[in-house]
């Protein structure tokens, strides 16, 4: 349990005031008592917070919408009559301290709308006398009786926690009984991938007459040989961001749903090295070196999903000493350690079907453990173990699930490495860091201002505390990248980045 390590601190640091405006809301020590725990569950799986979030106004509001979802009341108290969107509204702005303007993003509401219902309220209440109301909600709200809640927290955590355990390891067992299956099968059985059969041929049909599934491969615009699997050099230079290599003709060739149309990227890699780690390395002076490698059959479009096809991106480690992608030579996602040589599969041979809606590949702000996605699947492989566990579907990222709403919102917008948070320009001014899980802006922060400035762009994140923007002038002017820190809203630039393309960030600080 050493991810929450801290977690019961903060139970016991918030229980008294989040069980106080439980009670409010319910009128009932009971319902009180469960409505909190909720909210400190719903923390918890989040656990450990972002260094810009503050977990107990996380539990307030994760209490809020609950009590939304589902109110209750009870005795017979003036403020429990009240319509639950009312209550909510006197609670949070007069006992916990919000903001209209803060409730109105909460609610999905006009601040005119909030100030009106609030006033209402109030006028039902205490006849419009604010300083009495308030007074009241303190003093009801100190008389609730509050056991400790922090054993009881950490047990609905566990419980949690060990039916991930179980699920995971019934993962585990389904590739292994596969593989039994796969030795023990008569000769004749075809397979599409390690985790997938096909049916045996009829009797009279030779195993030769089968069909042979379509395998994922590299359709150039030209017949010319396919790329080779990549042999990446040892070097202790980190990658500090890679980018697209041109695809053939700059066009994309016709290919069947799934297959591999555009493969290659090019790593830029830097640091502190000696001239005769890489070949390629140039040293503008001691301690300080560059290079590039080609990953040739790194893929970078599928065919499908319009007329460019579905764009693949590659994963790089923060510490830009592991790379991993889909390999167009080996039809299977890989992962190499730069420094050590060692390779690991990160999935099985794939058929074009299980790619066809898309697919990437992921990395831990750790560098340790990688996940693909594959439609409904989920494999993650812990790179220092080589163990590869299969995640249900249901647990996927946030940012993920509510992609449909951030395109409905903003033009362009950029996931975290966790996938809980995602950043967006919202105009040409601000940079929006918005909650995937409960869709709210949870930082404002305001961008450099260029002296022609067009609407800035969201590349990529450090971490998960910094975001990488650009700015771009008009009529042509010239491009300005910067690096905003999440939490301060300190923004610096950064010098060296290509403008115009795709690309994926690495070591992004190294020298």
């Amino acid at each position: 349990m050493r991810r929450y390590i801290g977690y019961r601190d903060f139970v016991e640091r918030a229980q008294r005031s989040l069980v106080g405006t439980a009670l409010l809301l319910t009128g009932s020590h009971e319902q009180a008592i469960r409505l909190a725990l909720w909210s400190f569950r719903t923390v918890g799986l989040a656990w450990p917070p972002t260094p810009w979030e503050n977990p107990a106004t996380h539990a307030h509001v994760t209490l809020y919408r609950r009590f939304l979802r589902k109110p209750s009341a009870a005795g017979n108290t003036a403020l429990v009559r009240l319509p639950p969107r009312q209550r909510v509204l006197v609670v949070a702005c007069l006992h916990d301290g919000r903001s209209h303007a803060e409730m109105a993003d909460l609610l999905g509401l006009p601040v005119e709308t909030v100030e009106k219902e609030l006033d209402e309220a109030v006028d039902t209440l205490t006849k419009g006398d604010v300083p009495r109301l308030t007074k009241r909600l303190a003093t009801q709200a100190s008389e609730a009786s509050v056991p400790d809640l922090s054993t009881r927290a950490l047990r609905t955590l566990r419980r949690r926690r060990n039916r991930g355990v179980l699920l995971a390891a019934a993962a585990v067992l389904v590739p292994l009984c596969m593989i039994a299956a796969f030795v023990l099968l008569p000769p004749g059985m075809a397979w599409t991938s390690s985790l997938r059969d096909r049916p045996v041929p009829e009797t009279g049909q030779s195993a030769a007459a089968t069909p042979t599934p379509r395998t994922m491969r590299a359709a150039p615009a030209t017949p010319q040989p396919g790329p080779e699997p990549w042999k990446p050099p040892r070097t202790p230079l980190a990658i500090r961001y890679a980018v697209p290599a041109k695809c053939p003709g700059d066009a994309v060739p016709a290919g069947g749903a799934g297959e591999v149309t555009c493969a290659g990227w090019t790593l830029r890699l830097s640091g502190d090295a000696d001239r005769s780690t890489l070949a390629s390395a140039s040293c503008a002076r001691p301690g300080r070196c560059e290079s590039t490698l080609r990953v040739g059959d790194a893929a970078q479009r599928l065919a499908g999903g319009g007329e460019k096809g579905l764009r693949v991106e590659p994963a790089v480690s923060p510490d830009g000493h592991r790379v991993a992608y889909l390999s167009a030579a080996e039809r299977r996602y890989v992962a190499h350690d730069l420094r050590t040589g060692v390779r690991r599969y990160l999935s099985p041979v794939l058929a074009p079907s299980e790619v066809a809606a898309g697919t990437r590949v992921s990395v831990s702000a750790d560098g340790r453990r990688f996940t693909v996605e594959l439609g409904g699947r989920r494999l993650r492989t812990d790179f220092a173990t080589g163990r590869t566990t299969s995640r249900p579907d249901g647990r996927r990222a946030a940012s993920v699930q509510t992609a449909g709403w951030l395109r409905q919102n903003y033009r362009a917008w950029c996931d975290s490495p966790d996938g809980r948070h995602s950043a967006a320009v919202k105009g040409a001014g601000d940079l929006h860091i918005i909650d995937a899980g409960s869709r709210q802006v949870v930082r404002r922060l305001p961008l450099p201002v260029a002296k022609r400035p067009s609407e800035p762009g969201v590349v990529g994140w450090l971490g998960t505390r910094e975001v990488v923007v650009r700015l771009k002038e008009k009529d042509g002017g010239r491009t300005a990248f910067y690096r905003v820190d999440t939490v301060t809203g300190q923004a610096r630039p950064v010098e060296g980045l290509p403008d115009g393309e795709p690309i994926v960030f690495g070591a992004l600080t190294a020298p």
